[in-house]
């Protein structure tokens, strides 16, 4: 048993990419004893300043398995939340800068299909900073399935508490802002994200539906990590009752983005730590990346402006100081932002210092049992330890 844990050791770091040394050395001890202790089978670190990557390695394996194959620098994750700013809130405000939508217009003028008179009154603000007064999801006692089923669902939806009170961290909020992308736009969730973000910043790994793409590409799914046994959720089963696999891989982990196909507002993007990267990039530009515009300067500022929610506090779509904050953990400053996902995936973003911290993992295999809240924390602070370069407040655009 002790040589097969020493080879395990030396074998999560097969493959791997260190672009700097020393200030980073603490990140491998700290996410080999996570694998050693079956937190997750494996993880991509990356952090960068700005353009420049300074620290970019994988570790472990896919999965537990004796013969399961190591993570590689480019294995492709299941991004989970991180769906939520990285295409929905994105998408918003693109809608906000053309003129189409107003973060004062209330959901109601959008979508229909929405009866209760106090649900409609809910502004796009509420709804992307977590605080309209909404459950944080839908009754899972209650199963349907589809756009017809979300639709019954809807219609039924009430407030659980009055809006602005408390933030609430909302699934149904980024379902409904993912339906009102499509409204506007007149074009499915996931073709919308292909054409506005993922093309334009080259995230040429980012996609909804990795199984339901055009290239149908057996070397991009084999880079896939798998996520959790199939028995892990009820609605696993009633959804994929012929898949062949014992995991879900290829396959959205959220059981609600699962009974919408997969396409949703608040999860279903897979994608690697490069492709963040490169998101996070075009944040920290103005908007902008290698030519191509996402988003404005201004947007980008309204984006990432704090509102407080009593005692919390949000962007547009990403974390600031919540319950939800551990990627930032004790260094990093006031005016930094990132977001979490359910399989073990989380950004944090620096933008005084133009530092970044990407971890993916699916920490969900084979089972969600495991947290790695604390890890995230540790993580954060040996990079905001070795942040050593000259400070200046606010956003380059």
């Amino acid at each position: 048993m002790k040589i097969k844990c020493i080879v395990f050791s030396l074998l999560c770091s097969v493959s791997s990419v260190v672009l700097a040394a020393e200030p980073y050395d603490p990140i491998a001890p700290l996410i080999e004893k996570a694998i050693a202790d079956k937190q997750f089978p494996g993880a991509v670190v990356l952090v960068g300043r700005g353009d420049q990557m300074l620290y970019r390695k994988a570790f472990g394996f896919k999965t537990y398995s004796p013969a399961a194959p190591v993570i590689a620098t480019d294995t492709v994750f299941d991004l989970a939340s991180l769906t939520k700013p990285v295409v929905t809130a994105t998408l918003i405000m693109q809608l906000v800068e053309r003129g189409e939508l107003r973060l004062t217009d209330p959901i109601g003028k959008y979508l229909p299909q929405l009866t209760d008179a106090e649900v409609k009154k809910v502004t796009m603000l509420q709804l992307l900073t977590h605080s309209s007064g909404l459950a944080d999801g839908f009754d899972r006692r209650e199963f349907w399935q589809g756009k017809a089923g979300l639709d019954a669902a809807l219609a039924k939806l009430k407030l659980k508490t009055q809006p602005d009170q408390e933030f609430v961290y909302s699934d149904i909020g980024f379902i409904l802002l993912g339906l009102v992308v499509e409204r506007i736009t007149k074009q499915p969730l996931d073709l919308v994200a292909e054409q506005r973000i993922f093309q334009p910043l080259q995230m040429k790994d980012s996609r909804y539906l990795p199984l339901g793409t055009a290239l149908q590409n057996t070397a991009y799914l084999q880079r896939i990590a798998p996520t959790e046994n199939l028995k892990g959720d009820a609605d696993y089963q009633k959804l994929l009752p012929n898949y062949a696999q014992p995991y879900l891989h290829a396959v959205v982990h959220d059981p609600t983005a699962q009974r919408l196909g997969g396409v949703a507002g608040h999860a279903g993007i897979f994608g690697t730590a490069e492709d963040l990267a490169l998101f996070v990039q075009m944040l920290l530009n103005g908007g902008e990346l290698k030519g191509q515009r996402v988003l404005s300067p201004l947007a980008i500022q309204r984006l990432l402006t704090p509102f407080v929610i009593g005692r919390q506090s949000r962007a547009l779509g990403w974390d600031m100081d919540t319950p939800y904050s551990a990627p930032k953990g004790d260094l990093m400053p006031p005016g930094s932002f990132g977001h979490t996902g359910f399989t073990g995936t989380s950004i944090w973003i620096d933008p005084a210092s133009r530092t970044y911290i990407i971890l993916l993992s699916n920490r969900v295999h084979p089972n969600r049992n495991s947290s790695i809240t604390e890890l995230r924390a540790r993580l954060a602070n040996i990079v905001a330890a070795a942040i050593n370069v000259p400070i200046a407040r606010g956003f380059s655009g």
